[in-house]
């Protein structure tokens, strides 16, 4: 596939708090890696922010309509009212369903029969809160006295507004960016940190956690109460579902301390092997040990799998299994969606990446772009690809299902451009422009007229340019410079202190000059690499490159006695039970 090579450019340490961190006492190969990361100020010092402990969480009551939610919850609960969950089809969506309904009944006691389900099918219902998503639960013979929805509903007005007339009150459970127009009118409560008279000090959390505070605060108002003791079962036990749905989201893991601790917990919870969907993914999982990493790479794709394919509810019933014998079925199921996913995304990818060169080489900072026989569960994922591999905000859009002369798009963006506000620079200029659009600053979604295509990718290139320069597009590999130190696991198990990584607290990346000993091609295909380097200090390192040739015919990127620039991660290798230090390499050139 065409691909830029990308700018290798160093992060900024921030001197001021370098110096702070030394102070402290954190070494400084840790210090300047924290240093050069947006982590959030915590009055017991950054070890302390990064280490963090349930007591640190904020309060769910600092959130707008928290107390107003809680208690409309509470009496839902006392009335014995049919109460509907209504979720998003990702993996935020999935964990956040799992979240309300064991929530509801495992541990607020409310019986089982009294809770319906809806997940909208993405490609027969489209996002959110649809309208045929709507006019499904009107046509529920039961209607639900009350619906609570979960990341989704702050920009779905009209739907409300509809289920409202019909006696369904809503409670909206959401982070996503506010509409221009504010949060929905017709909700009953709308619960959502990004709202900018929210005293939630955290906007970064997931959907799924938004979710789960309000859980935690009916169960306090029942507590209090003297509705519940104070030893019955607490939230805690369904923090793994939002560790899972925080990762997969890939919501800030710098800025939040709230999701570092949600993460630690929820690993740690996932690790205990008590609940039979983890017991059920085990045996795909790389290590004995699950990390934030495997949520990522591993449990989080297999979970959106059925989202992309399908319409979420398998994802759903295995996280919710009673038994392994109950959940292995469902995750043979999702780990044959995920292969057709795989399938199609390749296709799709393929496809955006031949059309996306001629628009980078025709010099446009954006990249739009329609394929006709698309599929639009994939489209997110192949953007992403996209927006990597070219260094530009990209949209992918296809035709809606049995409604050709509609289009609906992914978007992600890159550095520097909030995707969310571009789209409402474009509606606020063009109002008929887009028939619906909403998300948040790196990832969006829209629905268009398919005639409208090249309007929306001209005011997409100019809402782009108004946020950045020429020179700041184009693929940037963020590395922590060059370690003065040896390459080692001890060194590897020092910089595991920092854990758990994820957006805008990347794993370390390291430079390092080198000179190729020896290649060897390995996997099926020929395509990966395992190098022997020998650095400047004249330690040599073991290195696997992964995809460095298209296949095993193909000619070699690198020779045996090539000085090259290399920029790698450390990882642990584990072979017949005798563990060394491997570099996972992202990038190499050859020397002039």
């Amino acid at each position: 596939m065409p691909k830029l090579l990308p700018k290798i450019q160093s992060r900024v340490v921030d001197q001021a708090v370098f110096k702070k961190l030394l102070e402290e006492g954190v070494e400084p190969v840790l210090a300047k890696i924290i240093a050069a990361r947006p982590l959030p100020f915590h009055e017991k010092g950054a070890l302390a922010a990064l280490n963090c402990k349930l007591a640190d969480m904020d309060s769910p009551f600092l959130m707008k309509d928290m107390q107003l939610a809680a208690e409309r919850v509470l009496k839902a609960i006392l009335q014995g009212e049919v109460i509907g969950i209504e979720t998003d089809h990702d993996c935020d969506g999935q964990t956040s369903h799992a979240v309300l309904l064991k929530g509801l009944v495992e541990i607020l006691g409310h019986p089982l029969d009294k809770i319906q389900s809806y997940i909208g099918h993405r490609l027969q219902e489209g996002y959110g809160l649809s309208e045929a998503l709507a006019k499904r639960i009107l046509a529920n013979p039961v209607r639900p006295n009350l619906l609570i929805t979960a990341d989704n509903g702050s920009a779905d007005e009209p739907r409300i507004a509809l289920l409202k007339q019909a006696g369904i009150e809503v409670i909206v459970t959401d982070h996503h960016a506010i509409p221009a127009e504010g949060v929905p009118k017709s909700a009953y409560a709308c619960l959502n940190p990004t709202q900018e008279d929210c005293q939630f000090p955290d906007p970064y959390i997931a959907g799924c956690m938004v979710a789960w505070l309000l859980m935690a605060a009916v169960r306090r108002l029942m507590v209090e109460a003297k509705l519940l003791e104070a030893s019955a079962p607490s939230m805690l036990e369904l923090l793994d579902y939002v560790a899972v749905g925080t990762v997969a989201d890939c919501v800030s893991m710098a800025r939040s301390i709230n999701n570092r601790v949600v993460v630690q917990y929820g690993l740690h919870k996932i690790n205990q092997m008590q609940r039979p969907c983890w017991q059920a993914l085990k045996p795909l999982l790389r290590n004995s040990s699950v990390s934030a990493e495997d949520l990522g790479f591993i449990v989080g794709p297999l979970l959106n799998s059925d989202g992309r394919l399908s319409d979420a509810l398998g994802s759903v019933s295995f996280l919710l299994s009673a038994s392994i014998q109950e959940a292995g079925p469902w995750a043979e199921q999702l780990w044959r969606h995920n292969q057709a996913r795989k399938q199609i995304q390749r296709g799709i990818t393929e496809q955006a990446m031949r059309c996306a060169e001629k628009q980078v080489n025709a010099g446009k900072l954006s990249l739009c772009i329609f394929l006709e026989d698309g599929h639009a569960g994939v489209h997110g994922i192949s953007a992403s690809k996209i927006k990597d591999a070219f260094g530009r905000p990209t949209v992918i859009f296809s035709p809606k299902l049995n409604e050709p002369e509609i289009i609906t798009g992914s978007a992600r963006s890159i550095d520097g451009v909030n995707i969310r506000k571009a789209l409402q620079d474009m509606a606020d200029k063009e109002p008929d422009l887009m028939l619906k659009f909403g998300g948040h600053k790196g990832a969006a979604g829209m629905t268009i007229k398919q005639a409208h295509f090249e309007g929306f990718s001209l005011a997409f290139e100019q809402a782009v340019k108004n946020q950045v320069l020429p020179e700041q597009v184009g693929p940037v590999l963020w590395t922590d410079g060059q370690l003065a130190e040896t390459y080692s696991l001890d060194l590897l198990q020092r910089l595991n202190k920092l854990l758990p990584f994820g957006r805008e607290f990347e794993a370390p990346l390291f430079e390092a000059h080198c000179k190729v000993l020896s290649i060897k091609a390995v996997g099926q295909t020929g395509s990966h690499l395992q190098l022997s380097l020998q650095c400047v200090n004249k330690q040599v390192i073991s290195a696997v490159w992964f995809n460095a040739c298209e296949s095993e015919d193909s000619e070699l990127p690198v020779k045996i006695a090539d000085d090259v620039h290399v920029v790698f991660s450390l990882s642990e290798n584990v072979f017949r039970e005798q563990r060394s230090l491997q570099c996972q390499i992202h990038y190499l050139n050859p020397i002039e």
